[in-house]
């Protein structure tokens, strides 16, 4: 870590995300895309410090990340600087990286997330839910989700969230098969048109009273990256194949990739994938919803 002053003043997790399934609806007139995804954010997290300092500064864990203004974390605390009334402290945030970057994990949203809600914590709150979801909004499609988490069917381009309660016990066994996948190149790759119905949108809109039973969703589980990515990385499609050997229910891809889940119902099945997947070489993360 960069030389700071003081002793730490807060903490926040930055929790990785998981797309249970993701289509893209299409091609709005702003140029994002409507999408329709059930997002779960699980116990990988990066870990954002807040320290004193006399400038505000970002330091990172991974050196091949920028911690200059085009960082996530540096433009939300900016944003959240330019809303709040007051004058806020300088602070030097470190940034300790564990969610794999270009994955579809999410990691460089939570962290945005992450920041928000730290900067709001240490000035007192001055900004509620409403204002901070608005921020996030502003700062890109997975951020108002993952200012809190849980588990949420997220529509529009992803700001459209609606909470959603899990019905039994489910783990998770995330492999990052090592090949950042570009989201911008993945959208591009899509062919325009729009998606027709299909078993899993039939799912999400029956879906009532807010609860989903995992044992109804993973069948109808479907991603539109999941094809093209695989195509152009067939190590994709290998670390399906040995997750499902491996007593996986389902295999699926997360967001644009190209982390790869295996969803299971039994704990010590997943840790024994997980330990063989690490065996093979792989960077596998064992998690539980959080």
């Amino acid at each position: 870590m960069q030389a700071h002053a003081g002793e730490e003043l807060h903490r926040e997790a930055a929790r990785a995300k998981i797309n249970l399934g993701l289509k893209v609806l299409r091609r709005r007139p702003d140029g994002y895309h409507d999408l329709c995804t059930i997002m779960q954010s699980v116990d990988l997290a990066d870990q954002l410090r807040f320290f004193p300092s006399e400038q505000n500064q970002l330091s990172c864990s991974d050196s091949s990340l920028s911690t200059g203004p085009d960082n996530l974390v540096a433009t939300a605390a900016a944003l959240f600087r330019s809303r709040v009334p007051t004058a806020v402290p300088a602070f030097h945030i470190y940034l300790e990286k564990h969610i794999p970057v270009g994955a579809g994990l999410g990691g460089g949203s939570a962290d945005a997330a992450a920041a928000l809600r730290g900067l709001n914590h240490l000035c007192g709150q001055p900004l509620g839910r409403g204002d901070l979801v608005n921020l996030a909004g502003q700062l890109g499609s997975d951020i108002p989700f993952l200012l809190w988490g849980g588990t949420a069917l997220a529509q529009g381009r992803g700001e459209v969230l609606t909470p959603l309660e899990w019905e039994g016990e489910v783990y998770y066994v995330l492999v990052y098969p090592g090949v950042a996948v570009s989201t911008a190149w993945a959208y591009g790759q899509l062919k325009p048109g729009l998606t027709h119905l299909s078993p899993y949108l039939s799912f999400v809109y029956s879906l009532s009273g807010g609860r989903v039973a995992g044992t109804a969703l993973f069948p109808v589980i479907e991603n539109d990256f999941q094809e093209l990515v695989e195509r152009a990385n067939p190590i994709v499609a290998e670390v399906r194949t040995h997750l499902s050997l491996a007593g996986a229910q389902l295999c699926s891809m997360s967001g644009s990739g190209s982390t790869v889940y295996g969803i299971f119902d039994d704990r010590a099945v997943a840790l024994r994938a997980h330990q063989a997947l690490r065996a093979r070489g792989y960077r596998s993360f064992f998690c539980a919803p959080a």
